[in-house]
């Protein structure tokens, strides 16, 4: 049995309707990888490892929610308007090797993070790959 101690689906629904969030490739991205968590959680046979796969699931969960506020602030997505953005980045450093704001440096990572998290889902590769 799942615990309600994390947002259910209804209650993140509302809160991405009430705060005008979307619904982007990113957040979708984390949110299947919340939903990896809970599918193994149900089917856990040790439930040692029970709080552990809650806490997985919750972390992307808000990782989605936290997501979707940044790409709402910045108006922009991180995956569909990634070519624009890396663009930018060259006309501002020269070439992407050469950026060094830590702003700009997370949300690279972030990127290249989501794209590898989206392969290893497609590809449906153990869980503990993405970390």
């Amino acid at each position: 049995m799942m615990s309600n101690q994390y947002m259910s689906k209804d209650e993140l629904k509302e809160l991405f309707e009430k705060e005008d969030l979307h619904i982007t490739k990113s957040v979708v991205i984390l949110l299947k990888q919340s939903g990896r968590y809970a599918t193994r959680a149900k089917n856990l046979h040790d439930k040692s490892q029970l709080e552990a796969c809650e806490n997985s699931r919750a972390k992307y969960i808000y990782e989605a929610i936290e997501v979707a506020d940044m790409e709402k602030k910045q108006h922009w997505r991180l995956l569909e308007d990634k070519m624009h953005y890396l663009h930018e980045l060259n006309d501002q450093y020269g070439d992407v090797d050469f950026v060094n704001n830590l702003d700009d440096l997370k949300k690279l990572m972030l990127i290249y993070r989501l794209e590898d998290m989206a392969i290893n889902q497609q590809k449906n590769e153990a869980l503990e790959l993405v970390e």
